[in-house]
């Protein structure tokens, strides 16, 4: 199954701003706000969406969703066991993400 999420970055900002610090630590990890450029956040957040269409999982505890990125700087998902394969690209207003499941075979 493949996910796939937009996000809107001004609108998006202002999600942040209204939601504050208690918005940010229940969607994202300490390592995954160690940079805090609202273009990078909104693309976790548009990962963690695909990431939920992709896995056909409800709305939970956005916490359980992690992004990470290897030493090369590609980026993936990991909901407990279950990995995602994962790209994220951001332009002008707009962050876009994809992901789909991991089989092993």
């Amino acid at each position: 199954m493949l996910g796939i999420d937009l996000v809107h970055i001004p609108e998006f900002q202002k999600q942040l701003e209204l939601g504050g610090d208690r918005f940010k630590h229940k969607a994202f990890s300490s390592a995954e706000l160690k940079d805090q450029r609202i273009d990078h956040l909104a693309g976790l957040w548009a990962a963690k969406e695909a990431i939920l269409k992709a896995g056909e999982l409800s709305p939970g505890d956005w916490l359980d969703i992690q992004i990470s990125y290897d030493s090369k700087g590609k980026p993936s998902g990991k909901v407990k066991t279950q990995e995602y394969e994962i790209s994220i690209a951001h332009h002008g207003e707009y962050a876009v993400a994809v992901a789909q499941k991991v089989v092993k075979l």
